[in-house]
């Protein structure tokens, strides 16, 4: 799993009374956002009530298999850990992100890692820094629950991806099979950037919807953004970021 540079912001303080304010009108306030749970599952490691004022601009899409939702609730109990001056270890953080979702973990080690186990097992792994990524989400969210159960239902000899070699070693989303079904746009989308000369590897990214690929410059993901924009149109929401940034942390 890799880090790459696009960022919500989260600002949480201490409050009389709970608030949750979003640019996102979709998200609530209460359990079924991971922010709000991670507050109530550190208050209760913690042993604490206190009520919270949070404030979250969102920039990373909804439903792209980029970690939105998880990176937010690392990005809670981390803060939360700062207000409460530094409660809990890291480690300590990462069993409490544990139950909130499968890869909040690695938002809180933060950096490439080789997760391992539901996700929640993370070895630090080193990747180069200097690559960047180009981001590819048509207008329709997959939700992670959907990818999966039409996983379960694929044939044994369907349940692999198509594997590639890459100078990072043997690459596959196992979870491509059963997108791709269904959204048939996203086999094409792929299918069309690993055509493209600045690519260096394209693959779904988690359970969709987004696509992305790895160029070696930032100018080099212009050009190839600029040339799917002219080729697909502006329906399909992209961006161009470091892959892999020093500043993840």
């Amino acid at each position: 799993m890799l880090p790459v540079g696009l960022y919500d912001s989260i600002e949480i303080e201490r409050a009389s009374r709970p608030s949750f304010i979003s640019n996102v009108p979709t998200l609530k306030g209460d359990p079924s956002n991971l922010v709000i749970r991670a507050a109530q599952i550190f208050n209760r490691a913690a042993s604490i009530d206190t009520e919270y004022a949070i404030r979250l601009e969102k920039k990373i899409p909804i439903g792209a298999g980029l970690g939105g939702g998880s990176s937010n609730a690392a990005a809670t109990l981390r803060l939360l850990n700062e207000l409460h001056n530094s409660r809990f270890r890291t480690e300590e953080l990462e069993e409490l992100s544990a139950k909130l979702g499968s890869d909040v973990a690695f938002f809180i080690h933060g950096g490439s890692a080789w997760c391992t186990g539901r996700g929640e097992q993370v070895e630090p792994r080193v990747f180069p820094g200097d690559l960047w990524v180009c981001l590819f989400k048509p207008g329709f969210a997959i939700s992670t629950a959907s990818a999966y159960r039409a996983y379960s239902q694929l044939a044994a000899n369907c349940k692999r991806g198509k594997e590639t070699d890459t100078p990072w070693g043997k690459l596959r989303n196992d979870l491509e099979p059963a997108v791709f079904r269904k959204y048939l746009f996203l086999g094409l989308l792929k299918d069309w950037l690993k055509k493209q000369s600045e690519t260096l590897f394209a693959l779904m990214s988690g359970s969709g919807s987004t696509v992305f690929a790895i160029v070696r410059s930032q100018g080099e993901g212009e050009t190839l953004r600029d040339r799917f924009r002219a080729e697909f149109g502006e329906r399909t929401w992209s961006t161009v970021c470091p892959l892999n940034p020093s500043d993840a942390l």
